[in-house]
């Protein structure tokens, strides 16, 4: 009897999570189509940046605690209203499940992420991000000197260096972009740990299997690391540097 009761519960799950990715899907494609065009229409070339990302994190905010409510996720935060309050910082983050950066854009209002260029193409979200959002597939010259511009316009920068959801038990790889960034615009990186227990959403996981258990995200603001001054010159080594300070920071927390 407990084992039916167990599958039981994992099949609803099963179907609240699609339900759940179902409205993200169908929501943006009609805030990309409906909400998008007005906002392109009628806000100046300067606020659209700023109302798009707005925009996304609202959304994003509203899909999380979809989740939440229908307890197939909590998220637990320390110093919520610092997260709140960052302005112009290089959110760098590891990277454990499929939803980190839509749970990180719905707590840290302002932010720009960099993400995959296939997103680019999403049908689902393609409207909302492409005029927001960086890609990592861009020319690294032409991703630092935009990134670095925002941030001196109040954004935040959110980074998964892994490039990728983190594959347990094996190595990790950085990326070095968000070094070089640092060492361009000389804003603090602001790593943050996010751990979910139990682990849903991973590597190889089914986007629909969440379990037959409430996952806790929980996101652990680490101390921040400031542009160093011996980082002048944008050469590998400071690169190397920066990025093993950063990985250390995260995965020791």
């Amino acid at each position: 009897m407990e084992i039916i009761k167990k599958t039981m519960k994992r099949f609803l799950r099963s179907f609240l999570s699609g339900f759940c990715f179902a409205t993200f899907g169908i929501g943006g494609i009609i805030t990309g189509t409906l909400l998008v065009p007005p906002i392109l229409i009628f806000c100046s070339k300067s606020n659209q940046k700023r109302v798009l990302s707005a925009t996304i994190h609202y959304l994003w905010k509203g899909f999380v605690g979809l989740m939440c409510g229908l307890k197939l996720i909590d998220v637990k935060i320390k110093k919520h209203e610092e997260f709140r309050q960052f302005r112009g910082k290089i959110i760098v983050a590891n990277h454990p499940s499929l939803i980190d950066v839509v749970i990180l854009v719905s707590k840290i209002p302002r932010s720009i992420c960099v993400v995959k260029g296939d997103l680019f193409k999403n049908i689902f979200i393609k409207a909302l991000i492409r005029r927001v959002y960086l890609s990592n597939t861009m020319i690294p010259d032409d991703f630092i000197k935009c990134a670095s511009s925002d941030l001196d316009s109040g954004y935040n920068i959110i980074v998964f260096p892994e490039g990728t959801r983190t594959q347990r038990g094996k190595p990790v790889h950085f990326h070095r972009g968000f070094a070089y960034l640092q060492m361009y615009s000389k804003h603090d990186i602001q790593p943050i740990h996010i751990q979910n227990v139990p682990h849903i959403l991973g590597k190889g996981s089914k986007w629909w299997d969440v379990g037959d258990k409430t996952s806790v995200y929980t996101l652990k603001m680490l101390p921040k690391i400031g542009f160093d001054k011996r980082f002048t010159n944008m050469d590998r080594k400071n690169a190397i540097s920066i990025t093993e300070t950063t990985k250390k920071s995260l995965f020791s927390a």
